[in-house]
């Protein structure tokens, strides 16, 4: 494949990016499903995503190194940002839910944060950053608000399908079998 030199930039934001709408729990949870909620101002990820950067490693410290997003949700999809002076690598990925955005970094970091809509309405939005910064949710991100679709995107499994999210989550649905001995030569 090749790229052209728009992927192989680094995006920086150039003027001062809004402060970031987030919640999160104040420790996290190894049970919790989500570690907050997220709700950007525009669909502008570098704008967006910059404001993030800065206001969760002002919250929890560390070095966030690897923001995933799905493409589908945002206007442009820019490989790398800048954001004070470091370079955090963004990757797209299409089986990723739109409501969710997972953030990495060193020494095991990692910020599993629902994502609310541009558009959603002030009262929904903070009821689902309050739902989704609960200690010990155990709400999928897609379930926290139901957010109606970008244009561009398409659902990947119906409501309720829990074989079929499962199947998109990296798990594999087989029937009980019960376990055999090998054969003796």
């Amino acid at each position: 494949m090749v790229s052209s030199a728009e992927d192989r930039m680094t995006w920086v934001c150039t003027g001062e990016p809004p402060t970031a709408r987030l919640r999160m729990t104040d420790s996290p949870s190894s049970r919790a499903m989500l570690d907050g909620g997220w709700w950007p101002t525009s669909r502008d990820p570098v704008v967006e995503l910059c404001s993030l950067v800065t206001a969760l490693t002002a919250r929890r410290g560390g070095v966030i190194e690897r923001i995933m997003l799905q493409p589908a949700a945002w206007e442009r999809h820019p490989c790398r940002i800048g954001v004070g002076g470091a370079v955090v690598r963004v990757g797209w990925f299409a089986t990723l839910g739109a409501q969710l955005v997972i953030i990495t970094g060193r020494r095991d970091l990692r910020i599993d944060l629902a994502v609310i809509a541009p558009e959603t309405t002030y009262a929904a939005a903070t009821a689902a950053m309050l739902a989704a910064s609960r200690p010990a949710n155990t709400t999928r991100a897609a379930n926290i608000l139901s957010v109606p679709p970008s244009p561009r995107s398409r659902p990947l499994v119906a409501d309720g399908d829990d074989v079929a999210v499962w199947e998109t989550e990296g798990g594999h649905f087989q029937p009980d079998r019960h376990p055999t001995a090998p054969a003796r030569a």
